[in-house]
Parts: C-alpha cells; structure tokens; sequence
C-alpha cells in the first residue's frame, strides 16, 4: 500500500476517523466521469473485516458512479470547509463539473486507484471497494457496504489509540440545512456560487 507524504497509515484504527460523526465528502469516479457530494449517514460496520456503510440516495450521482466502478473514498474536513462541503451537498453533478466550479482537486491512490479529494486537502481519507450493495432496504437509498482497503490520517491530528486530537481539530459536523457545529459552536455556511 502506499501512503501519501504527510499522512500516517490508520488501517488498523481507521473507525475512528468517523468518530464524532463528521459531515463527509463521497468522492467516486466511472467511464471517466468523476463526482463528489457532503453525506452524513456513514458508519463503521466492522472492524475485522474492516467494513464500512454509506447511505445514498439511489437518484445521486455519485451513487450511480460508485454503482458503476465498485469503488469510492469517504473524505473528512474541518469546520474550516464548511462552505466547500455545503456546496459540494447542494449542486447536483449530473450537469454540472463540480470540481471546476468549485475549484477542487481529485486524484487516485496509486496503489488502490480508488479517487479522493487532493484539494481541499482532507483531514482523514477511507478508501473503500464496494463489498455489497443493499437497494431494498429503503425505497430511495442504496446502503452500499465496502471494504476498507486503505485509510490515512493528518498525522499532526490523528492519535492511533485514541482517534482524532479534538483539543486541536474542528471537525465538521452537520447539524442541519446551513448549520455546522464542531465542539460547541454554529458555523453556517454560505454558498460560494
């Protein structure tokens, strides 16, 4: 596996980059197209085998995407990304290249090829293939299990045995529509388009 410069390989505690549960970006890429979108209904499902859950609307983009090449990362931000993060939630990428209009970079993994955010540059990364996908449990949402194949850490911000440093990281969390909260504070968002 191949871990980029500046981040410390987490595979072994990666369910804790989702702890508390942060405001995501899903980041997917088929038949040359690439997409991402803000979700919040991920989860650990297990850790041996590492596993994670991601819930998406059958209608997204990204979902059709992730569908289609069976690979997807989950990306995790600071309160600092609020704006990139709730825009990236509310502009559908069906028709619209989302990483020009919001000025964003993706690249792949060299050794997974699994696409994630390059900028803004995440805090946490979990590189995911997709082990099954569930579309009857809900009648508009694909829970979609996959495996964690690769998971890294800001290495000034990430603790192994305990998970991120909260004394001195801000993770987005969403609270509702504009709202974002880390600790004990609203942040709200404003749409950069």
């Amino acid at each position: 596996m191949s871990t980029p410069q500046g981040y410390v390989d987490v595979r072994d505690s990666w369910y804790y980059i989702l702890h508390p549960r942060p405001a995501y970006i899903i980041v997917a890429e088929a038949n040359g197209k690439t997409n991402f979108m803000a979700a919040s209904w991920v989860m650990p499902l297990s850790e041996e085998p590492p596993r994670i859950v991601v819930a998406l609307d059958k209608e997204s983009y990204t979902a059709k995407l992730i569908v289609d090449s069976g690979v997807f990362s989950v990306n995790v931000y600071t309160v600092n990304e609020r704006d990139f993060v709730y825009s990236a939630g509310t502009i559908s990428g069906k028709d619209t290249d989302k990483l020009s209009l919001l000025g964003a970079k993706v690249s792949k993994n060299p050794a997974t090829g699994i696409p994630r955010i390059e900028r803004p540059r995440p805090i946490g990364v979990i590189e995911s293939r997709v082990y099954k996908i569930y579309g009857d449990v809900a009648e508009d949402v694909y829970l979609v299990v996959g495996d964690v194949v690769a998971a890294y850490a800001d290495e000034k911000l990430f603790n192994e045995r305990f998970g991120w440093d909260l004394r001195n990281t801000k993770i987005l969390l969403h609270a509702a529509g504009r709202g974002f909260t880390t600790n004990s504070y609203v942040y709200v968002a404003r749409k950069l388009i």
